[in-house]
C-alpha cells in the first residue's frame, strides 16, 4: 500500500503542477488588466517556468545526491506550493519571481520522480509507475486549460487560480507525512553507517556527477528524449496557426485538434505502462513502435484530409508518449543504477533536452519570417520523432 501511495503521490503532484502552470493561459485577459501588463509580458508567466525547467534539472540530481531524495523532494513540494499565494501578490515582478521558484520546484520533481521509483517501487511495478509519471503534467495541463474559465466565471480569476493549485499543498502534506521515502537517503548510501555519517562531501558528489557525464548511457538517453520534446513544443506552438492558414479552421476547431492530440497521449501511455508491468513484450519493442510511429503520424496530421485528420491527431499524441515510460524503465534497469545516479542522468537529460528542444519552435518562426511557408517549415520537424530509436542502443538486462 505504501508503494502505491507513493506512486499516486508522484502522479498527483506533477499533475497539480501542470494544472497550476497552464491555468494562467486562459486567464491572460484578466491578469493583464489586474497587473497592468501587455500580452507579451503576461506570457512570461508561462515561459519563466519553462526557463526553470531548462536550467534546474542538471542541478537537481547533484542536490539529491548530496541531501537525499526525501529532503530534495520536500523542498520541491514547498516551492511548488507557492502557487497558492501567487494570485494575491501585488506586483508583476513578484508574480514572475514566484513563478520561477514554482518552476524550480516542478523541474526538481520531474527530474527525481524516476529516482524515487527506483528506490521505493518494486521492479515489476516500475513500468506502470513510469507511465503514470510520463502523462502526469499533460493530464494537469488538460485540466487547467478546461476548468480555468468556468472557475473564473464562478468565483473570479484569483480564487480560480487558488483552487487549481491547492491540490499541490494537499499532496505536499502527504509527502511530509510519509516520512523518509527510502533508506537510501544520501548520495546512494546503502549502509546504516553511511547514512549516519551524513551527506557526502561536495567534491565527492561532483566527482560522481563527472563520472555520469562520461557515461554513454547519459547521452543516449538525452538524444532519445530530445526529438519528441522538440516536436511536442513545435506542435503545441504552431499547429493551430497551420490549421487556420492551410485548411481554414477556426480558432476553436484548431484548439480542439490540439486538445485531441494531447488527450490521446494519456490512455496510450497508461496502456503501455500496463504492458510493461505484465512484460508482454520486451521494453525495446515500445521504443521501436514510438520511434517509427511518431514521424509518420505527425506527418499525416499535417497532410491528410479532414476525414482522417482526427485519427492522425490521436496517433501523433499517442506516439509522443508511447516511448517515454519504456525509455525510463530501460534506464532504471541499467547495471548499478540507484536513485542518486538515476537523478544525475535524468537531470542532465532534462537540461540538455529542454535547451535543445526549446530552439525548435523559434527556428520554425524564423523560417516563416524569411519567406518559407509554415507547411514547409513544419514538415522537416516530423523527422525529430525518430530519435527515441537511439534508446535501442541501451542494454536490456535479462535478469531484471
Amino acid at each position: 500500500m505504501r508503494q502505491w501511495l507513493i506512486i499516486l503521490m508522484l502522479f498527483c503532484m506533477y499533475a497539480a503542477f501542470g494544472a497550476a502552470w497552464m491555468a494562467v493561459v486562459p486567464l491572460f485577459p484578466e491578469l493583464e488588466t489586474a497587473l497592468g501588463v501587455s500580452r507579451t509580458d503576461a506570457a512570461w508567466l508561462v515561459t519563466i517556468v519553462s526557463l526553470a525547467k531548462s536550467i534546474v534539472p542538471i542541478l537537481a540530481g547533484v542536490v539529491a545526491a548530496r541531501l537525499g531524495l526525501t529532503t530534495t523532494m520536500r523542498g520541491a513540494a514547498v516551492l511548488m506550493s507557492l502557487a497558492v499565494l501567487l494570485p494575491f501578490l501585488p506586483t508583476f515582478p513578484l508574480w514572475v519571481a514566484t513563478r520561477f521558484l514554482f518552476g524550480v520546484g516542478g523541474a526538481v520533481w520531474l527530474t527525481l520522480m524516476g529516482a524515487v521509483v527506483v528506490e521505493v517501487v518494486a521492479p515489476e511495478r516500475r513500468g506502470f509507475a513510469n507511465a503514470l509519471n510520463s502523462v502526469a503534467v499533460n493530464t494537469g495541463v488538460l485540466v487547467g486549460l478546461k476548468t480555468a474559465l468556468p472557475l473564473k466565471d464562478a468565483i473570479g480569476h484569483q480564487l480560480a487560480l487558488v483552487v487549481l493549485s491547492v491540490s499541490i499543498v494537499m499532496v505536499a502534506v502527504v509527502l511530509f507525512a510519509l516520512g523518509q521515502l527510502s533508506s537510501d537517503t544520501r548520495g546512494g548510501a546503502r549502509t546504516t553507517t553511511d547514512v549516519k555519517a551524513g551527506p557526502p562531501p561536495v567534491l565527492e558528489v561532483l566527482k560522481r556527477y563527472a563520472g555520469v557525464l562520461r557515461e554513454r548511457t547519459t547521452w543516449l538517453v538525452a538524444a532519445a528524449f530530445s526529438g519528441p520534446l522538440a516536436l511536442y513544443l513545435v506542435v503545441n506552438t504552431w499547429l493551430p496557426s497551420y490549421l487556420e492558414q492551410t485548411f481554414g479552421w477556426t480558432r476553436v476547431q484548431a484548439a480542439g485538434g490540439l486538445f485531441t492530440m494531447n488527450l490521446w497521449g494519456v490512455p496510450a501511455a497508461l496502456l503501455v505502462g500496463v504492458a510493461l508491468q505484465k512484460r508482454l513484450v520486451p521494453v525495446r519493442f515500445w521504443i521501436l513502435v514510438g520511434g517509427l510511429l511518431l514521424p509518420v503520424a505527425s506527418y499525416g496530421a499535417l497532410v491528410v484530409d479532414d476525414s482522417l485528420r482526427t485519427l492522425f491527431f490521436g496517433l501523433c499524441g499517442a506516439a509522443l508518449f508511447i516511448p517515454v515510460a519504456p525509455l525510463i524503465t530501460l534506464l532504471q534497469r541499467q547495471p548499478g543504477m540507484n536513485g542518486a545516479r538515476f537523478g544525475m542522468v535524468m537531470g542532465t537529460m532534462g537540461s540538455v533536452t529542454y535547451v535543445v528542444s526549446s530552439v525548435a519552435p523559434n527556428l520554425v518562426g524564423s523560417a516563416t519570417e524569411s519567406g518559407v511557408t509554415l507547411a514547409a517549415a513544419l514538415m522537416p520537424c516530423c523527422v525529430l520523432g525518430c530519435t527515441p530509436l537511439v534508446g535501442l542502443f541501451l542494454a536490456e538486462p535479462t535478469d531484471v
